[in-house]
């Protein structure tokens, strides 16, 4: 069966890397010397886009700026963009290094509007290094991305025509941690981990967070009761406003936040083995942190859970505890039949952004608990195809902003992958209900929880890809997703993208594409209906592996 393959798309050339993403590609590139389980793949990329509205690039909220300026309501004209983007993937899934790691260096060039044409790094990364067996590991991620900030404007997420510099947002994650274990039963876990921001031109401030978190457990202390302590505490911080410079684009819009939030959370769960299948969670602690306007606030934490596993192919799991901000929650079901894998999440806890793109999606729990699952390693034997492909189903229908604002995010989401004798069909749905924490005085004028005290998205996705010949597939998707903002202001927007596409091996490391989108956007921001964008494009490309 032949699966389209995804690329990624974001951040700009011309910068030091970080750290962390100097430690991830040394610990993948090390492994491929040493190791045969190691795939390294030096790839290029080139591609002809027409498009009927080549200048509405969607920076911020409320419809965009560019093709028309705040609303984008005007069509940016026709162009072809020329892409081309060398670039590397990597992928090591046993010894002491394991992780992936997929960049490539973007360059587009506009045929009518050479002032558009730009060069930029995306790359989307995690991985970790064993240094002392069965003891001291170090994790390290990394994410560049260019995506629109806001749920509210022109270009959905992961457009891969949103390649605006104001758009670009970087997230480095280095994590050491230290495991032991006590006896045959008792094991525990002490773990710093340090990620942070940089947001470039995006008018959002930068970020960091220090995390400390200590964890020990046993839970057959009498066979049937065990007991489990965890300690997590975190320190956010605000670095400079990153802004748009003076006078520049949305001049003043920049971040006024300084300063920093903390957080800190003790729980001691109690577990019963009630059958070798299933077990119960009692959970006691307590929770402080400043997020709110009220200062720092803290409170008893209790709550249960449970874990049950039927049969290997069911797996079933949730948590409900009373918390600072309300009742939370995190309740998760996958189920595999000999064609069809079926999933779906159920969540209520504090968020940030930084959490929230950091690894570019490779860190979400919902992708490495499919990823892994026995039923897509057959599917797409392939490591780096399967990451590629599970990454685009996932981001098919996401919808979500980036904001210096902590929130309270309640989240569903659920779908099921069938494998036909000749094709894939994919059906993904999501709601989200985001409420901000705290005020919104000090956030950039482009930030949506500036604007709006809660944002609310839903999300369909469908998807097909059906197998022609051996070497030749036909695939297509249809997402519909709706947004809206309430507080003292108001916002919608009603979003719709149809993809049809041809891909072809063309060699035994070369692949083909001609696909074509058709997107627009319909809304209302502050009453001013004014968030409407429509788009036709057709794109060939050609696609090779070394």
């Amino acid at each position: 069966m032949a699966l389209k393959r995804v690329r990624r798309k974001r951040p700009e050339g011309g910068r030091l890397p970080a750290p962390s993403l100097l430690a991830l590609a040394m610990m993948l590139g090390a492994g491929s010397v040493a190791a045969q389980t190691t795939v390294v793949s030096p790839t290029l990329n080139a591609s002809l886009t027409w498009t009927d509205n080549a200048g509405s690039s969607g920076i911020g909220g409320f419809g965009g700026i560019g093709g028309g300026g705040f609303g984008g309501g005007r069509r940016g004209g026709e162009d072809f963009i020329l892409e081309l983007s060398p670039g590397v993937s990597m992928s090591r899934d046993s010894g002491r290094l394991s992780g992936t790691l997929s960049a490539s260096f973007r360059n587009l060039m506009y045929a009518s509007n050479s002032d558009s044409n730009t060069s930029f790094l995306a790359l989307t990364g995690a991985g970790q290094y064993e240094a002392v067996k069965d003891m001291f590991f170090i994790d390290a991620d990394a994410s560049i991305s260019r995506s629109n900030l806001s749920v509210f404007s022109t270009r959905g997420p992961n457009d891969s025509l949103d390649v605006n510099s104001n758009n670009e947002t970087r997230v480095f994650s280095l994590s050491p941690r230290f495991k032991f274990r006590i006896g045959d039963n008792t094991q525990g876990q002490l773990l710093y981990r340090y990620r942070w921001t940089d947001s470039g031109n995006t008018g959002l401030a930068n970020q960091s967070a220090g995390q400390w978190s200590a964890q020990i457990s046993n839970t057959q202390i009498t066979g049937i009761f065990g007991l489990g302590l965890d300690y997590q505490r975190t320190e956010g911080n605000y670095g400079n406003t990153s802004g748009f410079g003076g006078g520049g684009i949305g001049s003043g819009s920049g971040s006024g936040l300084s300063g920093g939030k903390s957080q800190e959370i003790t729980r001691a769960t109690l577990y019963a083995k009630v059958t070798p299948e299933f077990r119960l969670r009692g959970i006691v602690g307590r929770e402080s942190n400043d997020y709110g306007t009220r200062g720092k606030q803290s409170t008893v934490v209790t709550g249960g859970g449970f874990d049950w596993n039927p049969t290997e192919r069911t797996t079933i799991a949730g948590t409900v505890e009373r918390r600072i901000f309300g009742r939370g929650y995190n309740l998760s079901a996958q189920h595999r039949f000999a064609r069809t894998a079926v999933f779906a999440t159920f969540s209520r806890d504090i968020r940030s952004s930084l959490d929230l793109i950091a690894g570019g999606g490779l860190l979400d729990p919902t992708f490495l608990a499919l990823y892994n699952n026995p039923f897509f390693v057959q599917l797409i034997p392939d490591p780096i195809a399967r990451r590629d492909w599970l990454l685009g189903q996932l981001r098919l229908g996401s919808a979500y902003a980036l904001t210096n604002a902590y929130y309270v995010s309640r989240s569903a989401s659920g779908g099921f992958t069938y494998s036909l004798p000749r094709g894939v069909l994919s059906l993904t749905l999501s709601h989200t209900d985001n409420s901000r924490l705290g005020s919104a005085d000090q956030l950039s004028t482009i930030d949506d929880f500036r604007n709006f005290n809660a944002v609310k998205s839903k999300s369909a996705s469908l998807s097909y890809s059906h197998s022609l010949t051996p070497t030749t597939s036909l695939n297509t998707s249809l997402t519909r997703t709706n947004s809206s903002g309430t507080g003292l202001n108001a916002a919608d927007t009603r979003r719709t993208a149809f993809v049809v596409g041809l891909s072809s091996s063309l060699g035994p490391h070369t692949t083909g594409l001609l696909q074509y989108r058709h997107q627009r956007s319909d809304g209302d921001s502050f009453g001013g209906g004014n968030n409407n964008f429509s788009e036709n494009a057709v794109t060939a490309s050609v696609g090779m592996r070394f």
